[in-house]
């Protein structure tokens, strides 16, 4: 074998262990299997049927959407792929098929891989989904052929391949994937290896981020200690007492540093397309202050400023539907390159709801995002 290693194994030592089946013990694994395995494969396979610089041309042409990453230079520059972006490009692989060389057999046989792929990552099954799995599973045996006549493989003897027959019987057997993910794992990467790292002088660095991790888990175990030790305060809440629509407001944050700091009104108005810009913009702040210090708040006769920071772009937690606060989306608004402009959805009074349409507003934006 290469590199003068044995494969040979005359007797494993798992052969006489009692009520054993060894193979059960491979248990499936979405991020090393599923995306970096068949995944990265199948990537492999559509740039050999389309060529790299056709695929990276598709992909740049791709317009930007929300929840997509946008893959500006393509893919085939990118020299270590994480998981992350091997999903996102597993997001917009279909679609740029669309319309390619490659023939409507291929395609399928890519469309078949995508959706066991999502299948297999279902926080819950019954039979109709294992179903729907062993399925896409028979629509890639029945269209895999494709690859092979193109010449892109000579066969499938894939072990990563191979493993996605056994899912639906480890599915049934000890769960639903995200169970044995490894995914999970990987984060534990950042905190005892990445920035034990970067903690240290990075000589030597071993024994410092040993140190390091240490100190963080004293720290957390003293923190757990207090907190159990910190008696929690009883309050009575009046029953009369309204209680307050969850996420009325909403958290947004703007980027660290603006698009363009200071930048004057005049050139606001004028590049950005919004006649008398300092006129509404003063009658604005007059308004609120108004609703904040009462009918007879002091109003400015102008402006106490001459420019404003502008950004392209800002980020907001979503609200109602996910109790995940680290999802984020973005919005986006520049008038640079013929202009990005974002349509926003705003809640407008108390009665919107999180699903449904009443009580929103919906407007595209027309201007960057400006900030006094």
């Amino acid at each position: 074998m290469a590199q003068d290693v044995s494969g040979h194994v005359p007797k494993p030592f798992w052969a006489g262990l009692p009520h054993t089946n060894i193979h059960l013990s491979t248990t499936p694994d979405v991020l090393h299997q599923l995306y970096q395995g068949v995944l990265k494969h199948l990537i492999s396979w559509c740039q050999s049927v389309l060529t790299e610089a056709e695929l990276d041309r598709r992909i740049r042409c791709l317009p930007r959407a929300l929840g997509l990453r946008h893959f500006k230079n393509g893919i085939s520059a990118l020299s270590q792929v994480s998981g992350t972006e091997r999903k996102n490009m597993g997001k917009i692989l279909l679609a740029c098929l669309v319309g390619s060389p490659m023939t409507e057999s291929g395609i399928t046989a890519c469309r078949a891989i995508l959706d066991f792929i999502y299948l297999a990552q279902y926080s819950t099954h019954d039979d109709e989904t294992l179903k729907y799995m062993d399925d896409a599973l028979n629509t890639w045996d029945a269209n895999k052929g494709y690859f092979l006549r193109v010449g892109v493989r000579d066969h499938f003897n894939i072990p990563k391949l191979h493993s996605l027959r056994h899912y639906v019987a480890s599915i049934r057997l000890l769960g639903t994937t995200n169970n044995f993910n490894t995914e999970m794992f990987e984060r534990l990467h950042i905190d005892f290896a990445k920035k034990g790292w970067r903690a240290s002088n990075k000589r030597d660095e071993f024994p410092q981020m040993t140190q390091w991790v240490v100190r963080k888990e004293n720290v957390h175990s003293f923190e757990r200690y207090t907190v159990a030790r910190t008696p929690i305060p009883t309050t009575i809440i009046p029953q009369s007492a309204p209680t307050p629509r969850s996420g009325y407001i909403q958290d947004v944050s703007l980027p660290k540093n603006p698009t363009v700091p200071n930048k004057p009104l005049a050139r606001i108005a004028k590049q950005h397309h919004v006649p008398n810009f300092a006129a509404h913009l003063l009658q604005y702040m007059n308004a609120v202050g108004r609703d904040t210090r009462g009918v007879n708040a002091m109003e400015y006769p102008s402006l106490p400023f001459n420019g404003l920071d502008v950004y392209y772009c800002f980020k907001f937690g979503r609200e109602g539907l996910t109790d995940d606060s680290e999802v984020r989306d973005v919005v986006k608004c520049s008038p640079l390159d013929g202009g990005c402009f974002d349509t926003v959805v705003v809640l407008t009074d108390d009665g919107a709801e999180s699903a449904g349409l009443d009580g929103r507003l919906f407007q595209r934006l027309l201007d960057s995002i400006t900030n006094s």
